[in-house]
């Protein structure tokens, strides 16, 4: 076992404002690879080799006793059966002996406590690692297959893809260690799942159970064409439903971050190679989400007019939006948007309508064949209503798209 040399030094510095002597932390073939004596930092050490081989304390109490040696103790570092490390201390041993016993278990628990920092950062990295992997349409299969191997995840098994942002377009995403540590509360248990967190949110892999009505049939999940519908959920062993823990995930960051935040899952991937899908579909829904001031869990069927708007290609976005506004300044197209939205709103109602805008309803007439005018769209016309807002919507997302 190699012990990094910048967990070393950390671990003497930390040793020697207990004790007050100088620390060296040697590799089991007696090489110092960390001292509060930096010049000795890369010498041999044959009393700490010895310590290694003999298994047992090896002290030091004569000159030239021991090459590279100097007076003091030497402990071998247990994990388990293997000799991780040698621990040193220096001075006269009558002085040091009495601390041998102690150093040498506060350097096990520091060794120990770091390599389960290390363990943990390296299942993080394979967890986001593994997640972009599979959000990507076209990804390394044996890649994809080595990283959940190791992160003990059966990807014949179906998942969804969820994603988590913040809903106010202009929040950070910083505590990500209150994240880390309320998605691991909740889904620590929860089988065949990871997660990662980002500066742009957080991303999970569901676990689910296979269909029982499945298990010899055909594998298309209840429907004729294998597709699944957004309300087909298979709950894990756990009993919970996806939606009710991403509540509950969610309902624990707000808390914690004192910000609304938004959660999508998507669809049902039956396999690996059709994560890409629920990924696609649960990042698509969550900008929806956080476009339109949405603090909830939900699917990509579930909102509506946001599937057609967010498919809609940038360049054709722009033309239509131009088309429909062609000549228009943006403080103009602005204030045809606020009148419009509050005409909608009130289901075309002029004297509602009014009373919310604060104006005389003839003022209001006035704008809305202002906006037939120069437009060439009626608000009061259905077809040209229906035309109006798509374009007026497709404006305000190409913006939210471009932040």
């Amino acid at each position: 076992m190699n012990i990094d040399s910048r967990i070393a030094q950390t671990i003497v510095e930390n040793l020697k404002n207990i004790i007050r002597h100088d620390i060296n932390f040697f590799s089991p073939d007696g090489v110092m690879i960390a001292s509060t004596d930096p010049a000795r930092i890369g010498s041999r050490h044959d009393a700490a080799r010895l310590a290694a081989t003999e298994r047992c304390t090896i002290a030091v109490d004569a000159d030239n006793q021991f090459e590279g040696a100097r007076h003091g103790i030497n402990a071998p570092v247990m994990l388990g059966d293997d000799v991780a490390a040698v621990i040193g201390i220096t001075g006269e041993r009558a002085e040091v002996e009495p601390f041998g016993e102690v150093i040498r278990k506060m350097t096990e628990i520091l060794i120990r406590e770091n390599m389960d920092q290390i363990t943990r950062f390296d299942r993080r990295m394979m967890a986001a690692n593994l997640i972009g992997l599979l959000s990507a349409k076209d990804h390394d299969r044996g890649l994809v297959e080595y990283l959940a191997t190791t992160l003990g995840l059966d990807m014949k098994a179906p998942h969804r893809m969820a994603v988590g942002r913040c809903t106010q377009q202009d929040a950070d995403h910083s505590g990500r260690d209150d994240i880390y540590d309320i998605l691991a509360r909740h889904l620590s248990d929860r089988e065949n799942t990871v997660f990662a967190v980002s500066a742009q949110g957080f991303q999970l892999l569901l676990g689910e159970r296979a269909d029982k009505g499945n298990a010899d049939g055909d594998g298309n999940g209840g429907h004729a064409d294998g597709a699944e519908s957004s309300d087909d959920v298979t709950t894990p062993d756990d009993g919970q439903s996806p939606h009710d823990t991403l509540e509950a995930i969610r309902r624990d960051i707000e808390q914690a971050l004192d910000r609304p935040i938004s959660i999508d899952i998507g669809e049902r991937a039956p396999t690996a190679d059709r994560c890409w899908l629920s990924y696609s579909q649960a990042r698509t829904t969550v900008d929806w989400l956080r476009f339109t001031g949405q603090a909830r869990v939900a699917d990509y069927d579930s909102i509506g007019l946001g599937i057609v708007a967010s498919a809609v290609d940038r360049d054709a976005a722009q033309r239509f939006v131009a088309q429909v506004f062609a000549g228009l300044s943006e403080r103009d197209i602005d204030r045809f948007r606020t009148t419009f939205e509050v005409y909608t709103r009130h289901n075309g109602s002029i004297n509602r309508a009014a009373d919310e805008l604060f104006m005389h309803k003839n003022t209001l007439q006035n704008h809305l064949n202002n906006m037939a005018k120069r437009t060439g769209y009626n608000p009061r016309d259905l077809a040209d209503h229906d035309t109006l807002a798509m374009a007026f919507l497709l404006r305000g997302h190409l913006a939210f798209r471009a932040q």
